[in-house]
């Protein structure tokens, strides 16, 4: 399996070991938290970001290449070759790391044709005046017809009777994925709680994610936003639930990305959610392309310069 508990991976050290060192001497004690899992590590003061990266990858399968750390140091991921004393950790200091199994990993963006090696959303915006293209185009006619087919969507929460529907991204729209905390819950976008407590009164909540609802869940769970007491989530989507398109960019090309189909929704949940009470909001806007007349874009949620 991609991960062990805490006591397994401390079991399976062996004399001479890094960690095993770490535990005999005066070392930096780390607890590493992914997937809902969390893992105790003990290094010698000089060892390096890099071997943390190692022996994350012996307890989860995860590749170094794959490894996000945030709140290991002031800024996230910092070098391999940075030493664990330069970081001026706590005692016993938490940080957590984002990343997927190899054998888990979906296809990135980078592996798809048609698309730059390092995507930026101010470079290729949707162009809105093509909206009716993708909606209408056979192919992906074809493609949405498949995903209401095959997508089964399991409720949290039963939708309330005369309520809108409210679908939120969560990736730089709800959470600052690229800050330095430590912990999940203060990365979420300033005043959060209070917008979500607010849109409840009048919209039921759905969070859906370009991301697999394994690390889905966690984030949300890490946020609180799941078990919040002031308000509740609908449902949750992740990319199984998107399927890619071409559309022009405001540059002029055409490009092939994935799309969040709102009509997966309101077919799933006939009479009670349509066109005319959804409303998308999201930092991308090609995420509209199928339904760009429910789309509402959101400046990204990212850390100060």
């Amino acid at each position: 399996e991609g991960g062990q508990s805490s006591s397994q991976g401390a079991e399976a050290e062996e004399p001479g070991s890094l960690a095993a060192k770490g535990a005999e001497s005066s070392g930096i004690n780390l607890v590493a938290k992914w997937n809902r899992k969390s893992f105790s590590l003990s290094f010698p003061a000089e060892a390096t970001v890099g071997q943390v990266r190692e022996k994350l990858q012996e307890l989860t399968e995860v590749l170094p290449k794959r490894q996000k750390l945030i709140g290991l140091g002031k800024k996230p991921n910092p070098e391999d070759e940075m030493t664990l004393e330069n970081l001026k950790l706590k005692a016993n200091h938490s940080f957590m790391m984002v990343g997927t199994p190899e054998e888990k990993i979906l296809v990135e963006a980078s592996q798809l044709s048609d698309l730059p090696d390092v995507i930026n959303d101010l470079d290729w915006d949707y162009d809105p005046s093509e909206q009716d293209e993708a909606r209408s185009n056979a192919e992906n006619r074809l493609k949405l017809e498949e995903k209401i087919r095959t997508v089964s969507i399991r409720t949290i929460s039963e939708p309330r009777p005369g309520k809108k529907l409210l679908v939120l991204d969560l990736d730089y729209t709800l959470l600052d994925f690229k800050g330095t905390e430590s912990r999940m819950e203060n990365l979420k976008r300033p005043f959060c709680d209070a917008f979500l407590t607010a849109c409840y009164a009048h919209y039921d909540i759905v969070i859906w994610s370009q991301t697999s609802w394994r690390w889905l869940e966690v984030k949300l769970t890490e946020m609180g936003i799941l078990q919040n007491p002031k308000f509740s989530i609908t449902f949750v989507l992740d990319r199984t639930s998107m399927f890619s398109v071409k559309s022009k960019m405001s540059d002029g090309k055409f490009r092939q990305h994935e799309v969040k189909p709102l009509e997966l929704i309101w077919t799933k949940f006939p009479n009670i959610y349509t066109a005319s009470n959804t409303v998308h909001v999201d930092d991308l806007s090609r995420n509209f392309a199928m339904n760009p007349q429910q789309g509402l874009k959101i400046s990204p949620c990212l850390p100060p310069p």
